[in-house]
């Protein structure tokens, strides 16, 4: 996303939402905005999303009408459309690189195909009739919220609100709330954070390997976490409830519980349309076994056409197996900052292999990490743990619910006084934020490149 387009949120935003509740096709309204905030950056891209919709408007409609055989063949046919699709724009390269074609793939691509399949399959397998109404189905696909980069809503979550989200001041100032978090998050943490990272680069000493590693975890963090905080908060602020996409993640205690906790949508649909569909745990441990090395595979993918996600996904295949068959019989007698710390440091080495080129890099920034053709210190690495010590403290406090545990004492003790304080404060973070923007260079969001 570039500053255009927050541009385009703030200063549209506000409008938006009054316009939305006082004109009479509210959905309407919303799909035209979300229609012009997706061509914002790229206008070509719109047709693309707009022809997803199309297809699968006509496919569900055909489900009612064909039966058997048929029905499944009409399934798979739009189901392969779409992934050749995305094959096409994000792994031709990787899987056929004789092939020479630079191809750009539109903003939001992996989100809202992700999408379109989750309406697909609810409506195959019965779990919500086919959306009659064209403007329904395209407000669920391009919600401006949620298009480019998630929570990836699935369909049986969101079509009871389709018709049904009316303007609720609680729910509205809570929208404000969230989008105020997240863009704390994103302009004042994870940009900050990107600078240090990107002149951490530089070093090779242990030190300046683990600050790049560190520096990485708390920006991809606060980075995605932010969008969806204000992803999440404009779907509030338009009357729509979408679920929580990341709780506390750096609090885990094992790897499932990392995963319960991060990108929570995307874990929920390779769960519901993938998992559970091979066979998910009922059929014993062999299928369980490969159902796990297949999920993961495609989350690795999912993320983009690098080997170094492959291996990111298979690593943690190979840790959920691990605590389920080895860990699983005497973790709960572990301590549990013991559990944490063994959390973190793998999370912390899966995140070398997201952020590397290649695998030749992750596995020597690993090297480094553990004193292997490395130094012990560097310039680099003392002047920006130096410079940066501040911020990266606050940024692991943030990591923690201690703000959630001030917001309740304060409301509980002060109850409106505290509640009126709150408010006060979010917009001063506001305003800082929005300062942040205008006086510094802004950073495209990571997940932008999934």
């Amino acid at each position: 996303m570039s500053f255009n387009s927050l541009l385009f949120v703030f200063l549209f935003l506000p409008v938006s939402v009054i316009l939305s509740f006082v004109c009479k096709n509210n959905n309407l309204f919303i799909v035209l905005i979300s229609f012009l905030f997706y061509a914002w950056g790229n206008p070509i891209s719109l047709v693309l999303l707009i022809l997803y919709i199309l297809l699968n408007y006509f496919t569900a409609l055909s489900f009612e009408k064909a039966e058997g055989k048929q029905r499944k063949i009409t399934l798979i046919i739009a189901i392969v459309v779409q992934v050749a699709v995305l094959f096409i724009y994000k792994y031709l390269d990787f899987f056929l690189p004789f092939i020479k074609v630079e191809l750009h793939a539109p903003i939001g691509l992996s989100f809202f195909t992700f999408s379109c399949l989750s309406y697909l399959l609810d409506v195959y397998f019965g779990k919500c009739n086919a959306q009659h109404n064209l403007i329904r189905l395209a407000l669920y696909v391009s919600f401006f919220g949620k298009v480019t980069m998630g929570p990836i809503v699935q369909y049986n979550e969101m079509v009871d609100q389709i018709d049904n989200h009316p303007f609720q001041i609680d729910l509205f100032c809570d929208g404000i709330k969230k989008l105020c978090i997240g863009l704390t998050k994103k302009v004042i943490l994870a940009d900050s954070l990107s600078l240090v990272h990107m002149n951490l680069m530089e070093s090779q000493s242990v030190l300046g390997s683990w600050l790049l590693a560190i520096t990485y975890m708390l920006q991809i963090y606060f980075d995605f976490s932010g969008y969806s905080d204000m992803a999440i908060g404009i779907g509030e602020m338009f009357g729509f409830k979408f679920k929580q996409n990341f709780n506390y993640p750096y609090i885990a205690t094992s790897i499932q519980d990392f995963w319960r906790r991060w990108h929570i949508s995307l874990s929920l649909w390779f769960r519901d349309y993938i998992y559970i569909p091979l066979g998910g745990s009922r059929e014993g441990n062999n299928k369980y076994i490969r159902n796990i090395f297949v999920v993961w595979l495609l989350t690795g993918l999912w993320h983009g056409a690098n080997w170094t996600f492959i291996v990111w996904g298979l690593y943690f295949a190979v840790l959920l197996l691990f605590e389920k068959f080895v860990l699983k019989k005497f973790w709960d007698k572990v301590p549990k900052f013991i559990c944490h710390i063994y959390t973190l440091f793998l999370v912390l080495i899966s995140w070398i292999f997201f952020m590397s080129d290649s695998l030749s890099s992750a596995f020597q920034c690993i090297l480094h990490m553990f004193g292997m053709q490395a130094s012990l210190l560097d310039s680099v690495a003392l002047f920006n743990l130096k410079s940066s010590f501040i911020l990266l403290v606050i940024s692991i406090l943030f990591c923690l619910p201690i703000r959630d545990k001030i917001e309740s004492f304060i409301c509980s003790k002060w109850k409106q006084k505290g509640m009126i304080g709150l408010v006060v404060v979010y917009l001063v973070v506001f305003l800082v934020s929005v300062s942040f923007m205008i006086s510094s260079s802004f950073h495209s969001f990571l997940y932008f490149a999934f």
